[in-house]
């Protein structure tokens, strides 16, 4: 069967601002698209920044494109992201979201990441523990997403595959237990309350890194804080850790 090529949902493409030679890879989350971190990118961007968004495969198109993509496939979106920034960047950050978080621990264990920001990092997720050992691919039906603020639209499929949830499930498994080998500067940040993810997994999170390490926590958010009330404190936030990462780093060189 001839593969698809599916068209991208417009406003979810990916996004890339030109800036100093601190290089931060903006990566969203299971179901979302780099429209769910944008916000937060300009904000990044209008401090000097370089800043790129990948869009995940099979994010951001058809849920059909969803179930055909694997997270082997979600990482090689983050890998080649830091790629590009490191043809014009000395320092390269991953600032992840959700799995885009989880994506971010496994770049930095991989040792291709300077540096980790993780917001919610997903290395749990209940909702979807019972998809964990089905045998057939169907389509479920998603909740809206988990934003407390009013008036706020990301995009993002009505319906998800098993199958891909089941691909998010095996990425946590093969990261969770390796978390506390990771050796870059980390910020790790978290929701006080979130309905997706545990914050509890975030003071774990914490507790396991060994080395460098900053933890914050976001009052008035939910699970998808780069567009909750807390965006903007968040943008600080990732931007004073950027800039002394980045600091460090040059001095080190």
């Amino acid at each position: 069967m001839k593969a698809v090529n599916y068209p991208v949902i417009p406003g979810a493409g990916a996004f890339y601002y030109e800036g100093n030679g601190i290089g931060i890879l903006l990566c969203h989350g299971f179901n979302g698209t780099p429209q769910s971190v944008q916000d937060v990118g300009i904000e990044l961007m209008k401090q000097g920044f370089t800043v790129y968004a990948p869009r995940l495969k099979g994010h951001g198109t058809h849920p059909e494109d969803f179930r055909c993509s694997t997270h082997r496939c979600w990482y090689k979106s983050v890998t080649k992201g830091i790629e590009r920034l490191r043809e014009s960047c000395q320092t390269v950050i991953v600032v992840g979201q959700s799995m885009g978080g989880t994506l971010a621990l496994k770049a930095a264990l991989e040792g291709k990441a300077d540096a980790i920001v993780t917001i919610n990092a997903a290395l749990s997720v209940p909702g979807y523990a019972c998809h964990a050992s089905d045998t057939e691919c169907r389509f479920i039906d998603e909740d809206a997403p988990d934003i407390l603020a009013d008036g706020v639209y990301e995009i993002v499929y009505d319906r998800v595959p098993t199958r891909a949830i089941r691909e998010l499930l095996s990425l946590i498994d093969e990261v969770r237990p390796h978390v506390g080998a990771v050796d870059v500067p980390t910020y790790v940040i978290h929701s006080a309350v979130d309905n997706v993810v545990p914050p509890s997994d975030s003071i774990w999170l914490f507790e396991q890194l060994q080395g460098t390490k900053e933890y914050a926590v976001l009052p008035n958010s939910y699970h998808v804080a780069t567009m909750d009330h807390d965006w903007k404190h968040l943008s600080k936030l990732i931007t004073t850790f950027c800039e002394q990462v980045g600091a460090r780093h040059q001095n080190a060189v």
